[in-house]
């Protein structure tokens, strides 16, 4: 199967790919900004420090907009965007999941696990970290929205600290993933982020859409 040629499959719609980069954009400037208003608040000037935290906010409420769509496509969306392709629900998905853990705990050793679109274990990251950023946007909403004065007294403004740590590793964890997907199973999930197509042989597409929802 090593020599069989690989060819494109379509698994992503249009909009799902969209959202995604609009997210990690968003994202990606929200944690520069906010990196730079964490380490080095105190010694910004005034005048600075306002614009960085207009910026962040602006940029903050386009990441929300970003978020709500792809949830609301969850559930509305087509079976690769649905929360049932995230979630471990089939026996199928279980085993994949379970696969997938072996698969990392012997260093990427033997086949990896195959699946069409999202992979079980990483579905259950990408289910934390939905929640995760919905903190992330309601704790900044509020402390947006607190007198200035009583900002640096607020328990959510530690939470929202907190909360973007949790997010830099979420990051690091998700990029890691997707090189190990990129280059180890060699099904494309760069590319198919734009273009929408993951590429499988022909043997391993017949198996997929074979297989029992």
């Amino acid at each position: 199967m090593d020599n069989a040629p690989y060819n494109f499959y379509p698994v992503w719609d249009p909009l799902l790919r969209v959202v995604h980069w609009w997210n990690a954009v968003t994202v990606a400037f929200q944690v520069i900004t906010g990196s730079i208003i964490l380490i080095f608040g105190e010694e910004i000037p005034d005048a600075l420090s306002g614009n960085l935290i207009n910026m962040h906010s602006v940029v903050g409420y386009m990441f929300a907009a970003g978020l709500i769509t792809r949830i609301l496509w969850l559930f509305i969306g087509p079976p690769s965007a649905s929360w049932r392709d995230l979630l471990p629900l089939t026996a199928g998905q279980r085993k994949v999941l379970t696969d997938t853990l072996h698969y990392y705990a012997q260093f990427l050793k033997g086949a990896p696990p195959l699946y069409m679109s999202h992979n079980p274990f990483a579905g259950l990251i990408y289910a934390v970290f939905f929640f995760l950023a919905s903190m992330q946007v309601i704790t900044g909403v509020v402390v947006l929205n607190t007198p200035e004065d009583l900002r640096d007294e607020s328990a959510l403004l530690a939470w929202h600290a907190t909360g973007y740590i949790l997010i830099i590793l979420y990051i690091i964890a998700h990029i890691s993933a997707v090189f190990i997907h990129e280059f180890v199973e060699r099904h494309g999930i760069i590319g198919s982020m734009i273009h929408g197509s993951k590429t499988f042989t022909g043997e391993e597409w017949k198996e997929l859409t074979s297989q029992n929802p």
